[in-house]
């Protein structure tokens, strides 16, 4: 579907776009941040890897794939390149690691290949990655990420009193996926809706390790929507029953 060749220059043209960008005497100036009809933001970057994937990937355009990325929605549908150019674009513009490229190639709306890839930090993650299985340091509690708006927000003030889980927040739901999938923390833990260009490479990638997701209570098998709502919980299925009852209030 993708070669380890084509990801090699994609990262490559990724790491150009970013360093070309980013520069530290004016963030805001260098990376041309401005607000969308939504009133979330965007930057040069966004636009600069939406296009170059999509340029990249034209050949499977070519082959019937539809292109739906956050800053380009021509179709979606199946088989689907899904991207997300930068998944964290506010920590982007706040010049702080904690965002990836976010790229699915979903054949099905359950199957395909996933790729994250943080410019910053250089962590990298994708369907080629091999699996190595963590070592567990601590069996007493699940430790999980969440999102620093819904803790902003007080919306997981309940959790500080349950003795048996640790939350850490993190900006770039994609992000937190793929530290998850790599075997970083036990579960990843929303109570905001999500665009399918924000979590698709992402529940893949856990897919494929064996990780699962539910929205409110049930587990989701394929991402068909372009938006999902509801309280969303990535894990394992042994674990489900137990963060479900402690973090769903």
């Amino acid at each position: 579907m993708i070669t380890k060749e084509l990801l090699t220059k994609l990262r490559n043209q990724v790491l150009e776009i970013v360093n070309n960008r980013v520069k530290s005497q004016s963030l805001q100036e260098s990376l041309g941040v401005s607000k969308k009809s939504d009133f979330s933001i965007v930057t040069l970057v966004d636009q600069e890897i939406s296009d170059l994937v999509h340029m990249s990937l034209k050949h499977m355009v070519k082959d019937g794939y539809h292109f739906f990325s956050e800053e380009e929605q021509v179709s979606f549908g199946f088989p689907s390149i899904i991207l997300d150019p930068i998944d964290g674009t506010r920590e982007l513009a706040q010049g702080l690691g904690e965002c990836v490229v976010s790229l699915a190639l979903m054949t099905t709306p359950s199957s395909g290949f996933a790729w994250l890839f943080n410019p910053f930090t250089g962590f990298e993650i994708s369907s080629h990655s091999k699996w190595v299985e963590p070592v567990i340091f601590n069996t007493d509690k699940l430790f999980g990420y969440v999102s620093k708006g819904d803790l902003k927000k007080g919306l997981l003030n309940h959790i500080d009193e349950i003795d048996h889980l640790e939350i850490v927040a993190k900006g770039s739901i994609a992000f937190k996926l793929g530290l998850l999938a790599s075997g970083a923390c036990d579960f990843v833990y929303s109570k905001t809706p999500k665009n399918i260009w924000d979590i698709a490479a992402g529940t893949l990638l856990c897919w494929e390790r064996g990780f699962k997701l539910y929205q409110m209570g049930k587990e989701v098998k394929q991402l068909d929507d372009i938006r999902i709502d509801g309280e969303l919980i990535w894990c394992r299925k042994e674990n489900f029953k137990t963060l479900s009852s402690s973090l769903v209030k």
